[in-house]
C-alpha cells in the first residue's frame, strides 16, 4: 500500500493555484513523491481551459468617458472610426461598473454586421487583450474597454487559414466571400467567377477542409481564424446572453453552425423537426440572419467574443502566432491532422519529432541551424496533440500510443509526397523506435537527442519535474489532473518562473533560458495544452512508465547525442539503457549541455545529422 501523508482539515493543498509549488517547492515535491490520494482531492474539480487568440483578429480599444480613444488597435479603429462608439452603452456600463454587448449593422453595401464588447475596466483586467491595451488600464483616464470582432476583419487572417488547409488561391477567394456573404452565388460575385465556377470550387473546398456543409465549413474556417477554442467549449451561454435567445434556441443554433442539418440539430436537441422549424425562424429573425451560413458566422463569432475576454487569462494566451506555420490534412475518417513545414521544399526534408511534454513548434535555432545545413525541417503533432485530432482507434492508442503515432506519419509522408523522410528525435524516441520497427522504409538518418528511458527505468528525479515523473508513475490517473493544473496558471511571468524554478539546479539550463527567444520557444511547444487537449500528453506519458524495446537491428547508421550533464535523467544509467537498446548505434557525450540540448546546441545537432551515415539501401 502506498504510504499516504495525512492532512488537517484546514491545510491548503494546491488547488487551483501555483505558489505553493513556486515558492515551497521542496515540501510539494516531497507531497508528490508519496503518491498520496490526498493531493489528488486538492487538485478540485475540471480546471478551465483557454482559448489561444490571434491578436489580428481582435478590435481592441481603451476609452475615456466620452469615448475617446486612449489606445486603439487598426482593427478597432477600421470599424469605429467612421461610427463612433455609442455613448449611451458606454455611459452605462460606466455607470452600473458592467458589461453589454451590442451589434453594430455596417449596411448592405459592406460585409454586414460586427459583435462589439462593451466593458468596465475593472472588469477586464484579467482579459486577453493587447500589451499595449494592458498597460493603459492604469491610466486615470481610463474608463471602459471596447472589444470588437466581426465584419470587417481582415482578410489576410482567413487567408493564412485557408492557406492552412492547402486550399488553392480560387479556393480561398470563394472561401472568404462564403464567410462574408454566407451563400455561393455571392461568394462567386466576390471572386468574380460565375455561380456554376463558384458552386463547384466550393465544394471541392469543403471537401479539402472536411465539412459537409457551408455552415460547418465557415464555422470551421471562422473559428480557427480566431486561434484555438477549448476543446467541448459549447458556447450556448453566449447567444442567451447577446441575443437573448432561449437555451433551446440556442443550443438549436449551435447545432447548425456547426454543418447539422435541420433534422440532425431537432434531433440532438431532443425535439421534432416542425418544433426546431419553428424555433429556427424566431433564430433568424432575432439574429438579423438569412441563411444558415449567416447564422454560423454570427454564432462562431459571438463565442470568439467570449472567449477572447472572459474565458482567458491575460495576455500570455494572446498570440498572433497561433497557427506558425500551420498545415492541416485529413484522416481518412475526417479527423485532422496539424503539421508544419518550415521549408525550403528544396531542402532534404528532416522530420523533427517532439517530445511527450510539448506538441509540434520546434526551437527556431534548430530549424535556422537544420536549414542552414540544407534541411527542410518538418514537424507534426502526434494523436491528442496540438491540433492534431485524438487517433481514430481510441483502445490501440490508449495501448500502444507510439505504434498508434506511426499511422499518422505515414499518412504525412504520403500527402507530401515524400518516400524517406530524415529523422531527429528531441524526446519521442519511443515514437523512433516505433517507426523502425513498423515502417523502417520511411526512415533516412536518424539522430535522437537526449531520449527518454522509461520512467521506471530510472532512480534519479530532481525537482518538481522529477518529482511529476514519479508521481506518474506510482497513479497514472494522477496525469491529467496535474498537467491541467500546471497550464491553467501560465500567464507569462508565471511560466518564465516555473520553467526557472524547475531548472534552478542547472547552471547550463539556467543560462539557455535566460536567453528569451529560447524561454519564448519552449512556451510554443506546450501552449496548447492551455487549450485542454491533453489527450496524446496523457496517453504517452501513462505508456512510457511501463515502456520497454527488445535490442533493434539494423541500427547501425543512428546516432545519439548525450548531455553529459542532464539534471533529469542520470546520463550514465540513460546510456546503459539505450545501448541495450541500440547496441550498434554510435553515442557521442556532449560535454557542456544538459537536458535542453536541443535549444542550446542547434549547430551541433544539425552537423551531426548532416554528417551520420545514410541507411543502407534494400
Amino acid at each position: 500500500m502506498d504510504r499516504q501523508t495525512p492532512f488537517a482539515e484546514d491545510e491548503t493543498l494546491p488547488g487551483r493555484s501555483l505558489e505553493p509549488w513556486l515558492n515551497e517547492s521542496a515540501a510539494l515535491t516531497d507531497l508528490l513523491r508519496t503518491g498520496s490520494r490526498a493531493f489528488a482531492k486538492g487538485l478540485g474539480g475540471p480546471t478551465t481551459a483557454f482559448a489561444l487568440v490571434r491578436a489580428e483578429r481582435l478590435g481592441v480599444a481603451v476609452v475615456d468617458r466620452l469615448g475617446k480613444p486612449l489606445f486603439a488597435n487598426a482593427a478597432w479603429r477600421q470599424v469605429f472610426d467612421t461610427s463612433p462608439p455609442d455613448r449611451t452603452v458606454l455611459a452605462g456600463v460606466i455607470a452600473e461598473g458592467g458589461r453589454r454587448t451590442v451589434l453594430i449593422d455596417h449596411g448592405e453595401a459592406s460585409a454586414g454586421r460586427s459583435t462589439a464588447l462593451y466593458a468596465a475596466v475593472p472588469l477586464t483586467r484579467d482579459w486577453a487583450l493587447p500589451r499595449e491595451a494592458m498597460d493603459r488600464l492604469d491610466d486615470k483616464r481610463a474608463a471602459a474597454v471596447i472589444v470588437v470582432v466581426g465584419a470587417l476583419s481582415a482578410a489576410q487572417v482567413l487567408a493564412d487559414v485557408c492557406k492552412a488547409f492547402g486550399l488553392t488561391d480560387l479556393q480561398t477567394r470563394i472561401a472568404i466571400g462564403l464567410v462574408r456573404t454566407g451563400d455561393v452565388r455571392g461568394a462567386a460575385q466576390q471572386a468574380g467567377v460565375s455561380y456554376q465556377t463558384g458552386r463547384k470550387v466550393a465544394f471541392d473546398a469543403m471537401r479539402r477542409v472536411g465539412a459537409p456543409r457551408i455552415t460547418g465549413f465557415i464555422e470551421r474556417l471562422v473559428r480557427l481564424s480566431f486561434g484555438v477554442w477549448p476543446q467541448g467549449e459549447a458556447g450556448a451561454a453566449e447567444l442567451t446572453d447577446i441575443w437573448g435567445l432561449s437555451p433551446r434556441q440556442a443550443r438549436l443554433a449551435l447545432c447548425i453552425a456547426e454543418g447539422m442539418t435541420r433534422a440532425e440539430a431537432a434531433a440532438a436537441a431532443g425535439i421534432s423537426e416542425a418544433t426546431a422549424k419553428k424555433a429556427l425562424e424566431v433564430v433568424f429573425d432575432v439574429m438579423g440572419v438569412r441563411s444558415a451560413a449567416g447564422l454560423a458566422r454570427a454564432v462562431t463569432e459571438a463565442r470568439a467574443l467570449a472567449l477572447i475576454t472572459d474565458a482567458t487569462h491575460g495576455e500570455a494566451q494572446l498570440d498572433s502566432d497561433t497557427v506558425e506555420p500551420l498545415n492541416l490534412f485529413l484522416r481518412p475518417d475526417g479527423s485532422q491532422v496539424a503539421y508544419s513545414d518550415y521549408g525550403p521544399r528544396s531542402g532534404r526534408p528532416v522530420l523533427v519529432l517532439h517530445s511527450s511534454s510539448a506538441s509540434r513548434p520546434a526551437p527556431s535555432r534548430l530549424v535556422a541551424a537544420l536549414q542552414a545545413e540544407g534541411f527542410r525541417p518538418l514537424s507534426l503533432d502526434r494523436p491528442g496533440f496540438g491540433l492534431t485530432d485524438p487517433h481514430p482507434d481510441k483502445a490501440r492508442a490508449r495501448a500502444a500510443p507510439f505504434d498508434a503515432a506511426i499511422d499518422d506519419v505515414r499518412l504525412f509522408l504520403r500527402h507530401l509526397k515524400l518516400d524517406r523522410v530524415d529523422v531527429v528525435a528531441r524526446g519521442g524516441a519511443q515514437v523512433a523506435v516505433a517507426m523502425a520497427r513498423l515502417a523502417p522504409e520511411l526512415m533516412g538518418r536518424v539522430l535522437l537527442i537526449n531520449p527518454d528511458p522509461s520512467s521506471a527505468s530510472h532512480n534519479r528525479r530532481r525537482g518538481p519535474v522529477g518529482a511529476l515523473q514519479e508521481a506518474y508513475l506510482r497513479h497514472p490517473d494522477l496525469i491529467e489532473g496535474l498537467v491541467k493544473l500546471i497550464v491553467a496558471n501560465l500567464s507569462t511571468d508565471q511560466s518564465r518562473r516555473i520553467m526557472l524554478k524547475a531548472v534552478e539546479g542547472s547552471p547550463l539550463d539556467l543560462a539557455t533560458f535566460s536567453d528569451p527567444r529560447n524561454l519564448a520557444d519552449y512556451r510554443r511547444g506546450f501552449r496548447l495544452f492551455a487549450t485542454g487537449r491533453v489527450a496524446g500528453y496523457v496517453a504517452e506519458q501513462t505508456a512510457i512508465g511501463r515502456w520497454t524495446s527488445p535490442p533493434l537491428g539494423g541500427a547501425a547508421h543512428w546516432r545519439v547525442l548525450l548531455s553529459r550533464h542532464d539534471f533529469l535523467h542520470d546520463p550514465e544509467r540513460t546510456f546503459a539503457v539505450w545501448r541495450e537498446i541500440l547496441p550498434e548505434a554510435r553515442f557521442d557525450w556532449v560535454e557542456d549541455a544538459s537536458r535542453f540540448l536541443a535549444m542550446s546546441h542547434g549547430a551541433l545537432i544539425a552537423r551531426a545529422l548532416a554528417e551520420s551515415e545514410a541507411p543502407p539501401q534494400g
